[in-house]
Parts: C-alpha cells; structure tokens; sequence
C-alpha cells in the first residue's frame, strides 16, 4: 500500500468502475490523487525498496533454517508474507553470476591458465624430465620398460606446445586418423584444433569442403549435423587465423556466460524427474510444486555458494584455518541442503528420501552433463 492521498471521488481513473475502498475490485488499481511531487516519486520508490528487502530477508530466514518450508507455505498458498521464488531467483541469481563472472571465472584469466597447460611440455623441469627419460630410453635393454618410458614420454610430449616432437606428431596423426582435425598454422607455429567426427583432415574453405561432398556418393556423405559442425569448424578457423589464442578466450567467454541460462534450462527437466519420483503423490503434488520447490534449492545453493567464495576470499587473505573448517562446514550444509528439503517439504521417511536424493543427484548430473555439453558445443564454433 502507497502513501499517497486517497481520492474523494469513488470512481476508478483506470476503467471508471465505481471504487469500494482503497482499490478498484475490478482492475486492482489504487485510488489515489494522479499528481505527485518528486519527493514522493522519491519516497515512493524507497518504501518499495525497502519492502523487498524487509520480504527478501524474512524469506531468506525461512530459506536457509528451514528447508522445503518456503515451498510447503506456497503449496498451502501462503505467499503474501514471502518474497515470490521467481522474483528471489531472478535477483539471486543475478548477484551471484555477477560476482562469478567478475571475480571467480574471468574468462581471460582462465584461456591464459588453459595457455600454461598447453606449454607445461615447455618448462624447465620439464624439459629436464624429458631429457632424463630420453636417457633412460636409450641405457634400457628391457624392452618392456624401454615402452614403458616411451608412454610416459609420450603423456609429456602431449602437453607440450612443440609440434615438432615426434611422439607429440605421432599422436596427432593417430587422433587424427580416428577424428579429423583442422590445424590454421601461423607464422609462430601456433594452431587452432578443431576435432570433428570425420576420417580425414577439413578443407580450408567452406566451398571447397561442399565441392568434396558433391564429389562423393550420396550414401558417403556427411549427414546434416556433421556438415554443420565442419562449416562452422572451417569459419572459425579461418576467423582466428591470424590470432588463435583469442579463441580460448572468446570461447570461455561465450560459455561462461551460457552458464545462467543452461542453469535455467535444467529446472524444469529436473522438476520432470521429481516428478516421476513422487508420482504417487501427483494428487497432492503437481509439477509447478516440483518447479517451485527446486526455484527454492537453487536460490539456497546460489547463496550458499557465494557465502562459500567470500569464505575462500577471507582464507586466502588472511591464511587462517578457521575460515578452511568454515568452508567445509558450507560444503556439507550444501551437500545435505536438498536432501533435508526434499525430507520437510514431500514428507516422506529419511531412508525413502534418501534413496529418492541419490537418485536425483545421479540423474541431475547425467542432465547437466549433457545441457552443458551442448552449450560447450555451440560456444566452441563462435
């Protein structure tokens, strides 16, 4: 309710229905003076501020000490006195990816961490290793362990960045026989891999990949999904020709940033799940409770996790191991968060909801595995 002057004529300003109170029965409209001054436009907007956090904080109360509490209120339709779950999802979630994004996951921090992996073969102490083992190889007489020096010679020569090494190329040309790459070489040896389902290495350009297919037998051709993915292999090829460590960073950027939605996306697939759990509750429970409950799980796990990373930041600031014990004592109210809210809100014994919890937290994986794969797939041919 406003503050606002009340009007003293009855009928509404919105549809003219005669006004029994404070608000129009018929639109809901306020009946209040239309002029106001800017410091009630100002005074206004506090009170509304205010009001969603005073709602935000006795929600987040009920959220975190009581699990599955919020949800069993809604399924009773007691909302009034809570903040709506899409609301508190929509601004949880929001404040959590911006402090993800801004100080967690920087995707150029992490193409330059991917870049250290790749030259780890560069080292030193690597290359110290290698020497060592190249030694080793050529003092055995045991066959047996003369191979199993070259294996693990191998694993080295995989990291590294050097193309040239000859173990390093014979595991390319064998990956290649297998899955097909693309390489764009620049002029200090750097390249760009692209691995698609294929026999052979990918064209230079789009035409001449199409002219090859023209070329062959319509049963050997490349089917739909596959043709897509290799023109989309050749265009980012050609497009970070001249600068393929941008990739990895335009790549990471990309799907970083599909996190939120691919996160979205898994609430109504694991909603689906729940409710085949409690199918014999389907009477009681309907599928938008499902949605609700876990809107409530991930808006509790969000800021569990960002209770999490400021723990860490403290950690690593300070170096006490209070905070370590801390994260630990998070990680576990994390791990055991749905289980105790799948117990309170579909009322079931301990032993039925942990079955039922190990059950969803296997399937949830399976599906976040594979959302976050197709995501994975489409930031990669930017």
């Amino acid at each position: 309710m406003s503050h606002y002057k009340e009007r003293k004529e009855k009928n509404c300003l919105n549809c003219n229905a005669e006004v029994q109170g404070k608000y129009c029965h018929i639109c809901g409209q306020e009946n209040i003076e239309p002029k106001e001054t800017f410091w009630a436009l100002v005074t206004h907007f506090v009170y509304d501020v205010m009001h969603f956090d005073g709602k935000f904080f006795s929600t987040l109360k009920y959220l975190l000490a009581k699990p599955g509490f919020l949800s069993h209120e809604y399924l009773r339709g007691r909302r009034a006195s809570y903040l709506h779950p899409v609301k508190m999802y929509v601004f949880t979630s929001a404040i959590f990816f911006i402090i993800f994004f801004t100080f967690i996951a920087n995707p150029h921090d992490i193409s330059e961490s991917m870049s250290e992996v790749e030259n780890i073969g560069e080292t030193p102490k690597a290359k110290h290793i290698m020497d060592s083992l190249n030694m080793a190889i050529a003092n055995t007489t045991d066959t047996a362990e003369k191979e199993k020096i070259k294996n693990l010679l191998g694993v080295l020569n995989s990291l590294s960045a050097n193309p040239s090494d000859s173990v390093h190329n014979e595991t390319d040309s064998s990956a290649g026989k297998e899955l097909g790459s693309t390489k764009i070489e620049t002029g200090n040896n750097d390249s760009v891999n692209f691995r698609l389902m294929s026999n052979a290495d990918l064209p230079a350009t789009e035409r001449e990949y199409d002219s090859l297919q023209q070329l062959l037998p319509e049963k050997e051709r490349d089917g739909w999904f596959t043709r897509t993915m290799k023109h989309k292999a050749i265009a980012a090829s050609i497009k970070y020709k001249q600068d393929p460590d941008r990739y990895w960073e335009d790549f990471m950027d990309k799907f970083l940033h599909s996190i939120p939605m691919a996160m979205f996306i898994t609430l109504p697939l694991i909603a689906l799940v729940m409710q085949l759990l409690y199918i014999r509750k389907r009477k009681e429970v309907f599928y938008v409770n499902h949605v609700i409950f876990l809107t409530h799980v991930y808006i509790a796990l969000f800021i569990c996790y960002l209770v999490n990373f400021g723990i860490s930041a403290l950690h690593n600031v300070s170096g006490f191991a209070l905070f370590k014990w801390l994260n630990v004592l998070v990680g576990i109210y994390i791990f055991i968060y749905t289980l105790w809210a799948m117990k309170n809100f579909y009322e079931q014994g301990i032993i039925k909801s942990v079955l039922k919890y190990f059950v969803l937290l296997f399937v949830a994986m399976f599906l976040f595995m594979i959302v976050f794969s197709i995501f994975a797939l489409k930031s990669a041919f930017i």
